[in-house]
């Protein structure tokens, strides 16, 4: 059985992108930085499949507004946590208080979400030590994920993937 669990992608923008078309949500302007984005792997292929679906730069179909923005960026790295219990939530609530970071792209990613969206912009990389605090502040209130814990930070070279 495939693992399943909630993903934070980092993604790196090196220079503006202007007027992207990004699905239904229109065209929209990326100025270069750090982009975090939120999703989760519930489906039959859980996260590892869907970790090799994201490291692909470009896709035949495009199926997540995050497909429109991952053509133009690098994919650093994707923090995931293995839970029986959906964190998106959690940790979109949890990234938008954190220092540095702020919601952009109204909708995306967020069209089954209470949230305005699940991805943030930052001019500068976030610390690893603000990223852990951040996203276990999410996972504190859940007594599943405290018991069936599973954590990965895996990095990514050159469009492949290494665990570290």
């Amino acid at each position: 059985m495939p693992v399943r669990g909630t993903y934070l992608l980092i993604l790196r923008l090196d220079r503006d992108v202007v007027g992207l078309p990004v699905g239904k949500l229109g065209a929209l302007d990326f100025p270069a930085g750090y982009y975090l984005y939120i999703g989760s792997a519930f489906g039959s292929g859980g996260l590892p499949a869907r970790l090799a679906y994201h490291a692909k730069r470009r896709k035949t179909r495009r199926h997540w507004h995050i497909d429109y923005l991952r053509e133009h960026g690098e994919l650093e790295e994707a923090w995931i946590i293995a839970c029986p219990v959906r964190l998106e939530h959690a940790w979109v609530s949890a990234l938008s208080a954190a220092p540095d970071v702020q919601p952009v792209a109204p909708g995306f990613g967020a069209s089954d979400s209470l949230y305005t969206s699940h991805l943030f912009f930052s001019p500068v990389r976030p610390s690893p030590h603000t990223l852990a605090e951040t996203l276990f502040q999410g996972i504190e209130q859940v007594a599943d994920c405290i018991t069936h814990l599973s954590i990965e930070v895996h990095t990514f070279h050159d469009r492949q993937l290494t665990s570290a």
